[in-house]
């Protein structure tokens, strides 16, 4: 019957059983005087080979008939010399000694069933090839025996190195040739000194347990509660299902591999109650935070009889003109938008109809006495300001990974006893999912769009637009790109993006809403409720997009959020969709679309998203015992609503960075959480080292200068000042009597806005030569053949387009 797979041995320990050479041994085999046990694949440089495996207890009982298959005058080392052996045949001392010590070890293996081998290293001697030196034996002992407190016995491993008795030494490098009786006598007291390391080493082991489970069980103890010492020693058992080989020596004999056992299951103990210890912290801040039960932490709303109205439908469906007429008709409403220009729009219109309106955003705070409406960005809800209305406008957003956050806080949170939720379809599982937290009734209206939506069976060509088409890109270099190509084949253009201020994008929203701009170029800002009036049709310049992570195609959402801004109701009978040819192969691209537009969009599910609010940051710093507000942040991040069934932390990555930079800052932990939470873009440097300044400001010397900027820049560096200066009004809203100057800063800004809505006018329009300019220009024309040559060119040039996008980046760079 086969020995176990680690019992086996290979074709190289057969020289050393039979006191044979190799290539003798080899030959046997063909014969088949030598059995093979098993055949394994093994992988060699890449490539899989078949190894042979013998059983070294048969091989052994074959020892005696080797002479026998010697042929006459052969002797113990005679065979045909292979490639690379000496060709006497002789062999060196080293070689015989690995062959005798093969025969002394197989039969103390067969009759104490304990693995030992040789102990061969590899040692540096300066050659090209480490050296490789006998060191003694290696034996692995194990047995069970019982580690914890009324547990069952666990079995555990011993891996001894000692050096080699005296007396096998004498057999194994004697110089001259030895008898069996020799091999025999050194087997048996190898044999003795194995039997009496592990004999003494498991009862060292012993010794130790005892002690061990003694200190255990005074360490358990001192915890008053069960489920503590439970937990302690779950974590421990835990830990032993994972427990390696003990290693130990001759050096420090079985006494040493008793500390080494005992160092180990110190070292679980420690770990386990560190664990333990990790999740009583977690679950005091959870407790504290309230996050556990996350509709708690919102009294005002869940003292409120509180229904939800959701207005489903797509862009230009009237969802919005629906949810405002209820927040008008209502004594008290608030509106809460995605953007600081929505809700400008939403307080001009509620002041122009008459109510007392106000408007709170993070950089300013319009309330007049007596305001009973009022529209806010989403961040600034007050929650606990009760209102009959509370309006919540692009719900989709709740799947937002960075902002996502404000409208779970806004749903769960918000102190009115109806709430109106407007937003795309695909989120009223989400929408449901999170209601059934509160257990809030929730009444869904579906609406329609209001006019055809169609997708136009050819591409767009960008030199054939039309008034009232948008061309939708989504980066500012693509933007400005397209923008100067139209502006060069002579079109009005109007420019909408995310790094314009709202001010500008308002402003250009109105040259192109008013007619003053034929065609506007626009990132995805115009699918979240600009008004840019008599949009006629909507042309992809492309449809993928780097979404701060990665580049990726756009999302059946994103396609039917941005293709809806298309045919206005009350403008145009129907809205048209199309793409540029650069797109791609039109007839996938129209696919693409088609199926965004009347497909179902994927749905918004799974957990909506939270972020740590003040009084979870302070709690969570009391129970770390650190102020460090990146740390805490970083925990929180990683267990404040891990496991949570309907939560999940938003992204927090940026916010992390920023307070770990303000962790240099020596001024209160709450004041660096209001600064990392600042609308900072953080790859932007100059923005960052500047936020890291008005801090130092901020705790030297309680004021904060305002910032200097001259306007007379490029447009790049325009945008940046503006986020700059927004950044700082932001800040003056949470710290009004360290940040004083805030009518200078505003004037700035709008200064700023100003001259960049300058630069855009004045490049969005093609400056048309007069008449005699032409002929001026005309006299110093090369002849009429080289100008009709120099036509074709263009001509052709107009075609491809391509020197059109080179001549766009160098009309960039001198804007």
């Amino acid at each position: 019957m086969s020995k176990k797979p680690k019992n086996l041995v290979s074709l190289n320990h057969l020289p050393g059983i039979l006191l044979a050479s190799q290539a003798e041994c080899e030959r046997w085999i063909e014969a088949g005087l030598i059995p093979v046990a098993e055949r394994r694949t093994i992988q060699r440089r890449g490539r899989s080979a078949e190894e042979l495996m013998f059983d070294p207890e048969v091989v052994a009982q074959l020892a005696a008939e080797v002479p026998a298959w010697r042929g006459p005058g052969e002797g113990s080392g005679s065979a045909q010399p292979s490639q690379g052996r000496r060709k006497d045949n002789a062999h060196s001392p080293d070689d015989a000694a690995h062959r005798r010590r093969q025969s002394i070890l197989a039969p103390v293996r067969r009759n104490t069933g304990i693995y030992v081998a040789e102990d061969i290293r590899r040692i540096e001697s300066g050659r090209w090839k480490p050296e490789r030196v006998f060191a003694g034996y290696r034996a692995v002992f194990s047995q069970s025996m019982q580690i914890l407190p009324e547990s069952d016995p666990i079995e555990f491993a011993i891996e001894f190195a000692f050096a080699e008795p005296v007396e096998v030494a004498a057999v194994a490098l004697a110089p001259a040739r030895v008898e069996h009786t020799e091999l025999a006598g050194a087997s048996v007291a190898l044999e003795a000194r194995l039997i009496e390391l592990r004999d003494a080493t498991f009862e060292a082991c012993e010794q130790e347990l005892v002690g061990w489970r003694d200190e255990l069980e005074t360490y358990l103890d001192a915890f008053e509660d069960a489920d503590e010492r439970q937990a302690i020693l779950g974590g421990i058992r835990g830990a032993l299902d994972k427990l390696d080989r003990v290693h130990a020596s001759d050096k420090g004999g079985p006494a040493g591999a008793a500390r080494k056992l005992r160092q180990k299951l110190d070292d679980f103990r420690s770990k386990a109650a560190a664990r333990r210890l990790r999740h009583l912290r977690e679950a005091q801040i959870r407790e504290a935070s309230g996050y556990e039960r996350y509709a708690a932490i919102f009294p005002v709303a869940r003292s409120l009889n509180r229904r939800f109205l959701f207005l489903a439908g797509p862009t230009n469906s009237g969802k919005t003109y629906e949810a405002l007429k209820l927040a008008r008709e209502a004594e008290t409403a608030e509106i809460l938008s995605p953007l600081r220009l929505l809700a400008l729009e939403h307080f001009e219109r509620m002041s122009e109809e008459g109510l007392p309106a106000g408007m709170v955003t993070g950089e300013e705070r319009v309330l007049p006495e007596g305001a009973t409406h009022i529209a806010r960005t989403i961040e600034t809800l007050d929650l606990h300001r009760v209102v009959d209305v509370c309006v919540i406008d692009e719900v989709q957003m709740l799947g937002d990974p960075s902002r996502g956050w404000a409208w779970t806080q806004a749903m769960v949170g918000a102190p009115a006893r109806l709430v109106v939720l407007t937003g795309a379809p695909e989120a009223i599982p989400l929408v449901e999912h999170l209601l059934a937290m509160t257990g809030e009734p929730l009444e869904v209206k579906i609406l329609k769009r209001k006019g055809r939506l169609r997708v136009e069976g050819v591409p767009a060509n960008l030199n054939k637009l039309m008034r009232g088409d948008a061309v939708v890109a989504f980066t500012r270099r693509n933007v400005h790109d397209l923008r100067m190509r139209l502006v060069q084949s002579g079109r009005t253009v109007a420019t909408v993006y995310g790094a314009l201020g709202p001010e500008v994008r308002r402003a250009e929203a109105a040259r192109f809403r008013n007619g003053e701009a034929e065609i506007l170029v626009a990132t995805d800002a115009i699918g979240m409720g600009l008004n840019i009036g008599p949009l006629r049709r909507v042309v992809f310049s492309t449809l993928r997009k780097f979404d701060g992570i990665r580049d990726r195609q756009l999302t059946a959402m994103e396609i039917k959020q941005i293709a809806g801004r298309a045919g206005r109701f009350g403008h145009h009978d129907e809205g048209l969709v199309t793409a540029l040819p650069e797109v791609g192969g039109y007839a996938q691209v129209e696919k693409i679309i088609g199926q965004a537009l009347t497909g179902d969009a994927g749905k918004l599910r799974g957990k909506a998203y939270v972020r740590p609010n003040q009084e979870t940051v302070l709690s969570a710093s009391e129970v770390l015992q650190t102020d460090r507000l990146g740390r805490v942040l970083q925990h929180l991040y990683d267990t404040l609503v891990a496991g949570h069934p309907d939560l999940r932390m938003a992204d927090m990555d940026e916010m992390i960075e920023l307070a770990t930079l303000l962790d240099t800052v020596g001024m209160p932990i709450l004041d660096r959480l209001s600064y990392s939470m600042a609308p900072v873009d953080g790859r932007e440097q100059l923005a960052v080292e500047l936020l890291l300044d008005w801090a130092r400001q901020h705790a030297r010397d309680g004021r904060v200068q305002a910032p200097d900027f001259g306007v007379n820049t490029d447009l790049l560096k325009l945008e940046a000042r503006v986020k700059i200066a927004t950044s700082w009004l932001w800040l003056a809203q949470r710290y009004p009597d360290v940040f004083e100057d805030v009518e200078e800063v505003v004037d700035l800004r709008a200064s700023l806005n100003a001259k960049i809505e300058e630069k855009l006018v004045a490049t969005s329009v093609s400056h048309r030569r007069k008449p005699e300019d032409k002929v001026r220009r005309e006299r110093g024309k090369p002849s009429q053949k080289q100008g009709k040559n120099r036509r074709r060119r263009t001509d052709k040039d107009v075609d491809g387009m391509e020197p059109f996008q080179a001549r766009g980046h160098q009309a960039s760079r001198k804007s």
